[in-house]
């Protein structure tokens, strides 16, 4: 896992069901005397999430549709982690001896969740992490409901902006907007071609997670088409991120777009793809157990020019911030404004994040290392 990741150390469910209450009916007492959970239930699973999100992130209420992918936590911060050190890598090379002061952190560094689904997890774990604003797009009108009950309901509307992607054969166009500039992309892809795949999956699955033991009439790999098929699989739906992203429109409105991939095999044509279209590619290993996922990066930006840009990003938010301050005084404040995407001026540096930074360690020099690997 992720040196930053919040679920490095061992977790006893007892432990964790004595405060977290819903899920103490789930928790049992394993062959090898430990605490568990059956993970073939789909509503031991959500019930898990719910705690981990409530317990770790502070996301006091959380639901899911019936039907809908449960997301594993642990895995899914991994994520954002890697995002938070490729951002970071990007800014070393130009913040110098200022590194510490200048992470890629706050409200002004915006993210795009392709297919936040009705968990919305991407953007959950990004804002608490570490303060960033969210567009979350998704095809499926039950999912984007349900996400927004999931946001008005931990006050997070205003830094999560949710859209409708209407033309399913899109990814950016008809989400992003004309003048909208974005840190990142943070994409999960449907895996497989078609449900007939899907479904061969969720009986290997399901045999692999009983061991030849009757644990639950429910196999836990639930999901909608639209969650789990695509035409092309996830190597289909990468790849046309990859030319979307490359026209001349969205190439330069994003400073790292990536996504996740289920299979190593998946990474060769993309990545041979991104060489052909001549962007700067990065590919990440997200390790959990004997789970492994991978994770591919690409800019159009030149080296330096990234760099320039974040830091531009946080000097705006470190103006406007004291600009907000200086509003604000004798006055009491109430629900937070909507932050607007960056703008390019000149600004005052102030401190910024000192309440997210505040929140999660920082930054040791051997991870400062492992990012820094990341820059060229």
């Amino acid at each position: 896992m992720h040196p930053r990741n919040k679920h490095r150390e061992y977790l006893d469910y007892s432990d964790l069901a004595c405060r977290q209450k819903g899920l103490k009916r789930f928790v049992f007492e394993n062959a090898w005397g430990g605490a568990s959970i059956d993970y073939s239930n789909q509503e031991a699973l959500e019930e898990l999430t719910r705690s981990l999100l409530a317990e770790f992130y502070d996301i006091r209420k959380w639901t899911l549709p019936k039907g809908y992918l449960c997301p594993p936590v642990p895995q899914r911060a991994d994520y954002v982690h890697t995002i938070a050190d490729l951002l970071n890598a990007s800014l070393s090379i130009v913040a110098g001896d200022d590194q510490q002061a200048l992470e890629a952190i706050g409200p002004r560094i915006w993210g795009l969740d392709i297919g936040a689904g009705a968990s919305c997890i991407y953007s959950l774990l990004g804002v608490r992490e570490y303060g960033w604003s969210f567009i979350a797009s998704d095809v499926d009108e039950v999912a984007l409901r349900n996400a927004e009950d999931v946001l008005s309901a931990n006050s997070l509307s205003s830094r999560i902006t949710l859209r409708r992607q209407a033309d399913p054969k899109q990814i950016l166009k008809g989400v992003l907007r004309r003048g909208e500039s974005l840190a990142f992309t943070i994409c999960n892809p449907p895996f497989h071609e078609t449900l007939d795949h899907a479904e061969q999956a969720a009986t290997m699955k399901w045999k692999r997670l009983s061991r030849g033991k009757q644990l639950s009439n429910k196999k836990n790999y639930q999901g909608q088409e639209v969650e789990l098929c695509c035409e092309g699989g996830e190597v289909g739906f990468v790849l046309r991120l990859v030319e979307e992203s490359a026209r001349q429109r969205f190439r330069l409105a994003c400073l790292w777009f990536s996504s996740l991939l289920s299979r190593q095999s998946s990474m060769k044509p993309i990545h041979q793809r991104l060489g052909e279209l001549g962007a700067k590619r990065r590919r990440f290993e997200i390790c959990q157990g004997r789970n492994v996922k991978w994770v591919i990066a690409w800019s159009f930006y030149p080296k330096t020019e990234r760099g320039l840009q974040l830091l531009q990003m946080l000097e705006v938010a470190r103006g406007d911030a004291s600009e907000a301050n200086e509003a604000r005084e004798g006055t009491e404040e109430t629900e937070a404004a909507v932050p607007e995407m960056p703008v390019p001026r000149k600004r005052s540096a102030q401190p910024v994040g000192e309440a997210v930074r505040a929140k999660r360690p920082t930054l040791h020099e051997r991870q400062k290392d492992m990012f820094q690997s990341c820059a060229e």
